[in-house]
């Protein structure tokens, strides 16, 4: 397995599509079991996905090269939906995303935060050889239930962007199955151009645009279903 962390040699073959099938079940007891089933694995399993990706990568485990997505019930589509939860953070992740895409945020305040504090993080982590979870922010709304439509990847490398001052993270997207070519790149802007924050200026090759990204805390955890 590559210890250079590639979509292609280390991401999922399969991408993050998935049947409308609850991914939780509940059995609630009693006189007679009720099972309870909750959310929609349509709405997708990227963070599932991402933390996996890197928890065989962690393990020295080969990525599957099955094209086809587990089906639900399966040991591997649990560990995904388990992995997805994990991704929230306790909780944390929902409130980052939906804080950093608060309309009432100025784009230089969601500049800075990028620029000061997670930037710099996410470079130490893959200067040190360690991809990285993100979580890119695509949604600006007061609504929560927009938060679906953010994103969880994962930054594998870095390199000079496209213009002067700019760089690119390499990026392993659930949603483009083996695809070496995702980038995000994070360039200085003095106006907001493209609708970039004041200082701050990103293209995602990948999909929509982003507004701002995070590092999230992937801890890793043995991936069984795939040894």
């Amino acid at each position: 397995m590559s210890r250079v962390f590639s979509a292609r040699a280390n991401g999922f073959a399969f991408a993050n599509r998935w049947p409308h099938v609850p991914p939780l079940r509940f059995r609630v007891g009693g006189p007679v079991p009720v099972e309870l089933a909750v959310g929609d694995a349509a709405n997708g399993l990227c963070g599932g996905m991402a933390f996996a990706a890197l928890d065989l990568w962690f393990a020295g485990v080969a990525a599957p090269t099955d094209p086809e997505p587990p089906s639900e019930g399966t040991p591997a589509f649990r560990y995904l939906v388990r992995r997805q939860l994990d991704s929230f953070e306790l909780g944390l992740g929902p409130g980052r995303f939906y804080l950093l895409g608060a309309p009432w945020r100025s784009a230089a305040s969601r500049s800075r935060e990028v620029l000061a504090r997670e930037l710099p993080r996410i470079l130490r982590e893959l200067a040190a050889g360690r991809p990285v979870a993100l979580g890119l922010v695509h949604a600006v709304s007061v609504n929560p239930a927009t938060l679906i439509q953010n994103h969880q990847v994962v930054a594998c490398g870095v390199e000079s962007g496209p213009d002067p001052g700019s760089l690119a993270l390499r990026i392993y997207d659930p949603n483009q199955p083996g695809d070496d070519m995702v980038r995000l790149v994070v360039g200085r802007s003095a106006g907001g151009s493209r609708g970039a924050a004041d200082g701050l200026d990103l293209t995602y090759s990948g999909g929509a645009p982003v507004v701002a990204f995070f590092k999230q805390g992937h801890r890793p955890r043995d991936p069984l279903p795939w040894r």
